[in-house]
């Protein structure tokens, strides 16, 4: 059954093949007004107003499928594209992190190199007091690393930030000379007027001077004293902006914009020598000079 099958689809193979072959000889052979001529124009005019009305009726649709591969490849590109800007601006921002890197350790260098007498230890800072009554910072570095209550603390460009105040195994506590609590031994550095430093709270300082009558300019640098033993002297701290009138106590309110930003520090340098030769001693007002 099955081979009688065979034999015959076999046979109409082959006889399919035999009638192509004729076919395509007569009509290659016959003139152009030959029947298989006629009969191919007269499929072509039937068969060319349906392809034109299915064209029509097919086109929205191939427009649509054509739209929806086009907005596909476009989201695709989309998304590509908005990976690889993702991907530059973290490049960017890796930078400019690097940046600021290179800059702060350049500025640090330059530090150690303006005071080869001194022995500086570079921290992180970790923290602030959240009082607002309170200018202080947490240092990431304590006993364990060398570090003593007392010790100046210095930004990254090598400005007077305050003193250690308070040292536990692992961190350490720094006064900034804004707290209301500091008090600092400082001088001008045009004519070396000896005065206090004292904070007022809220990033304002101003300056005491012991000479009543001395020559105070606004613009005048403010560096450390070295007097109380605590700060070594020549530390740049702020430059005068204001010059008040005299109080009833004969003083003069010199106020003091500080060099160093209180609110932008990430790194300080302690100076762990020359160590502190005593504790600074009490002045009036505040925790010493």
């Amino acid at each position: 059954m099955l081979e009688r099958r065979n034999r015959r689809q076999r046979f109409l193979i082959v006889v399919l093949v035999l009638v192509c072959i004729l076919l395509v000889t007569v009509y290659s052979r016959e003139s152009e007004n030959g029947f298989l001529h006629r009969l191919q124009r007269f499929s072509m005019d039937v068969i060319s107003p349906l392809q034109k009305g299915m064209s029509k009726v097919l086109s929205p649709v191939r427009n649509g499928i054509g739209f929806l591969v086009d907005l596909g490849r476009a989201r695709g590109e989309r998304d590509r594209l908005k990976e690889e800007v993702r991907q530059l601006e973290q490049r960017v921002h890796e930078l400019e992190d690097m940046r600021r890197e290179n800059e702060t350790l350049r500025s640090m260098l330059a530090v150690k190199e303006a005071y080869p007498e001194l022995e500086f230890l570079v921290v992180e800072v970790i923290g602030a007091s959240p009082d607002a009554w309170e200018q202080t910072i947490i240092i990431g570095a304590g006993y364990d690393d060398g570090l003593e209550e007392y010790m100046a603390v210095l930004s990254e460009d090598g400005s007077l930030v305050g003193r250690i105040i308070t040292c536990t195994a692992q961190s350490s506590v720094v006064q900034l000379i804004t707290d209301e609590k500091s008090a600092v031994g400082a001088r001008l550095q045009r004519n070396a007027e000896m005065g206090i430093l004292r904070g007022e709270g809220g990033g304002a300082v101003h300056l005491e001077l012991l000479n009543l009558e001395a020559d105070v300019r606004t613009g005048d640098v403010v560096v450390t004293s070295g007097m109380g033993g605590t700060c070594p002297a020549g530390i740049p701290i702020g430059t005068v902006t204001e010059i008040g009138e005299k109080k009833a106590d004969l003083s003069v309110g010199i106020v003091i914009q500080p060099r160093a930003s209180m609110t932008r520090l990430d790194r300080v340098m302690v100076v762990v020598s020359p160590k502190p030769t005593k504790a600074p001693g009490v002045a009036e007002g505040g925790s010493g000079i």
